[in-house]
């Protein structure tokens, strides 16, 4: 990790040699410490006198009772986060978008896409509310210049979802990765669209799961189009209120 907050969680962001310009070298023994700006936990200084490795900030092991779902997607410690991490932050914008994603047609739409993208029957609405869960820990939408139509498929990730066993059809796990160009941000995700797809994969191997939509080109029209309509989300039972329970 390239930037840290000096000093509390919502300090500035500074670069290694910056904390110990501001910290001196003893600042372990003044009680100073730089902390993530994604989880506000506290990180450890790496390689700022080392003139064989780029210095950095490091999270420290992760606890082995943790889903690696739940890690800090700048943490670098799970394949399944890898390329989330964003360009800036921006939470005035952000606190605007979620207020956006829970206007109802939003969040009905988003729901009708994830349920095409899953199949119906293999997202249970917990398990929707625990993907909108991830992203507040997350705080995806505080990500800068973030695109309110890239939400869903960002949510889609965040989940490990079950296809169970259907007319004698042995049942599996499943989740989506994105696939994007190598070493982008997750800006590349409304920069250069064109070039990013998500793709369903079978847990236990990586592979893709045979379908004609996977990989799934991303863009706002295929959301639309994929979602299609979803006006019966707002008409079936409490089925829109449960979906806005995390608001």
């Amino acid at each position: 990790m390239k930037r840290a907050c000096y000093g509390q969680s919502n300090g500035p962001l500074v670069t290694p040699e910056e904390f110990v310009q501001h910290a001196t070298p003893r600042y372990k023994e003044r009680g100073i410490q730089a902390y993530c700006r994604a989880c506000e936990e506290p990180v450890d200084l790496y390689g700022v006198h080392s003139p064989n490795v780029t210095s950095r900030f490091d999270h420290k092991n992760l606890s082995p009772d943790v889903d690696p779902l739940d890690d800090c997607v700048l943490a670098n410690r799970t394949n399944r986060l890898q390329g989330l991490e964003p360009d800036d932050w921006d939470e005035d914008a952000g606190v605007r978008l979620r207020k956006a994603f829970f206007r109802d047609d939003t969040i009905a739409q988003a729901y009708a896409f994830s349920l095409a993208m899953c199949r119906k029957g293999n997202l249970p609405i917990r398990t929707f509310q625990s993907m909108i869960l991830r992203a507040d820990r997350k705080k995806i939408w505080f990500y800068a210049d973030i695109r309110l139509w890239v939400v869903p498929f960002i949510l889609l990730t965040l989940e490990n979802f079950r296809h169970p066993e259907k007319n004698g059809g042995a049942g599996y796990d499943f989740h989506f990765v994105l696939d994007k160009p190598k070493g982008t941000t997750i800006s590349a995700l409304w920069r250069t669209p064109n070039e990013c797809q998500l793709k369903k994969v079978f847990s236990d191997s990586g592979t893709p799961v045979k379908a004609n939509d996977n990989p799934f080109q991303l863009s706002e029209e295929a959301l639309t189009e994929k979602a299609g309509d979803f006006a019966w989300v707002k008409t079936t039972g409490n089925l829109l209120r449960d979906l806005k329970a995390c608001e």
